[in-house]
């Protein structure tokens, strides 16, 4: 009698550490991920406030995401920019039949093609002034001059609020900021090729 009674009370036991033993394994499956990759602390952070950053981490990161999002915006710019200079090149070529007073000292290269919009007159109707000249794209698309300058300034401002997040030390800010820095660098190398290209100084 006194056996069975030990037994009985030994089920209990062995299941409850069966069923802890369990639930251990599990969360150490689950959470393994997560500490490889957030550590102890931000895996702990993660789970009980559900962020694994700290607060004032999370705002720069959230603050160079906002950046990152406007980035995107200047890229679609910078696309439609180059479909509309290289619209203009294809369209100088179709009108390059002698319809067009191109400059006479035009040797062949069509990025110094310049276009003679006018003339100085006077009361009179004579002459005062040799013809105003102006590139061959910007005849076509005078705003592009504006979209290029508006460009221009949108990525230094970006380039100088990535400048502007501190990382605290964090290696996850520290990447974001330099890979944002690379991008508005590629960016504005683009966009000085663009002013370049249509003749603007």
């Amino acid at each position: 009698m006194l056996r069975q009674t030990s037994t009985s009370n030994t089920q209990p036991l062995v299941i409850s550490i069966a069923t802890a033993a369990a639930a251990i394994a599990t969360t150490y499956l689950l959470t393994k991920p997560l500490l490889s990759k957030y550590g102890l602390s931000g895996t702990l952070r993660l789970i009980w406030e559900g962020d694994h950053l700290p607060p004032h981490i999370r705002e720069c990161v959230d603050e160079l995401q906002d950046i990152e999002t406007k980035l995107k915006k200047e890229k679609r710019t910078i696309n439609r920019i180059k479909v509309v200079i290289e619209t203009a090149k294809l369209n100088s070529v179709d009108d390059d039949d002698g319809n067009n007073p191109l400059d006479p000292h035009d040797q062949g290269n069509s990025s110094s093609r310049e276009i003679q919009v006018g003339e100085i007159v006077g009361d009179d109707g004579n002459k005062l002034g040799s013809r105003i000249k102006k590139h061959y794209i910007l005849c076509q698309v005078p705003s592009l001059s504006k979209d290029l300058g508006s460009l221009s300034y949108n990525l230094d401002k970006l380039a100088a609020q990535v400048d502007g997040v501190a990382s605290h030390g964090d290696t996850e800010v520290k990447t974001m900021k330099k890979e944002l820095s690379s991008k508005i660098v590629d960016m504005m190398t683009i966009c000085d090729e663009f002013i370049k290209e249509c003749g603007i100084e």
